[in-house]
């Protein structure tokens, strides 16, 4: 009883004192309002900066925000402001960006399907060519990720391939599926992708986890999952701390939030999101 009554008083002090939980936020690339945005779980807009209909977006460590650009990338600052830009003399065709511990960027550069990892001084220290050996007229590539490891995860998108490359650019490990989107590794070590369509490659529609083996661990959506389980063009994707997973739905312009049982837990929408693509949740 005493423990009750001292939880009770702990709950009231606190919000007398006006502390309050932390609320959830979200920021989405929009690949087709040409902005990428910070929103509520009720849709409502906190920020926002021009992405030129990039796909990509990366909250960094000092609370600027990186978004690809097309056809370069760009850092803002909080209130907005460019402070960091690698634009066409660096790459043609930003497809995704990610800023590295050490300072250096690694960009997808669909205009010479290759990835490179560029310094500070927007130098080319590292760079992979990506194969089209099904050659496809208009090869492409999505999300590209460096690992803890070092290597580099990359969305061989018209491949219909995932490849983890090491810095001397060999294949070290690689799953077969159709037009790959984004691909996280996790901390267990497996790996979360999604797939769509498009640029001849098969539909896909689903997010998979799988092992270091390929083995599936759980997947949701695709042809044979339940029509509440349907996904309209599954892009980026979160697995939150308690085991859920956030799925932008690109062609559907929501965000879907499922267990691991594969409930529906939330949808996410908002008048300003039209074609959600990756996120980065943040509690604030």
């Amino acid at each position: 009883m005493l423990r009750r009554h001292l939880a009770v008083a702990v709950s009231t002090l606190l919000l007398s004192a006006g502390i309050v939980q932390a609320e959830r936020h979200i920021y989405v690339a929009d690949h087709s309002i040409k902005k990428v945005l910070k929103i509520t779980d009720d849709g409502k807009v906190l920020w926002e900066a021009d992405n030129n209909n990039g796909h990509d977006v990366q909250l960094l460590k000092n609370g600027n925000v990186l978004v690809n650009c097309p056809p370069g990338v760009r850092e803002y600052s909080p209130d907005g402001k460019i402070v960091w830009e690698a634009g066409k003399d660096v790459v043609g065709g930003a497809e995704a960006a990610q800023r590295l511990e050490n300072g250096n960027t690694v960009i997808a550069d669909n205009s010479k399907h290759r990835v490179v990892e560029i310094d500070q001084n927007k130098k080319i220290v590292w760079s992979y060519d990506v194969p089209n050996s099904n050659n496809r007229k208009a090869a492409t590539m999505r999300q590209v990720r460096r690992l803890d490891n070092g290597n580099t995860l990359i969305c061989a998108s018209t491949l219909d391939k995932v490849l983890e490359v090491d810095k001397d650019g060999k294949t070290v490990w690689q799953y077969e599926v159709p037009f790959p989107y984004l691909a996280t590794r996790q901390a267990n070590g497996n790996t979360i992708i999604s797939s769509g369509d498009g640029y001849g490659s098969p539909q896909g529609f689903f997010v998979i986890e799988v092992d270091k083996d390929g083995k599936t661990v759980w997947k949701y959506g695709g042809a044979d999952a339940p029509k509440e389980q349907k996904l309209n063009w599954p892009s980026g994707f979160v697995r939150l701390a308690n085991g859920n997973t956030l799925i932008s739905e690109a062609h559907a312009g929501v965000i879907r939030e499922v267990s691991p049982d594969k409930k529906i837990v939330k949808v996410i929408k908002s008048p300003a999101m039209k074609h959600p693509c990756t996120l980065v949740v943040v509690e604030e």
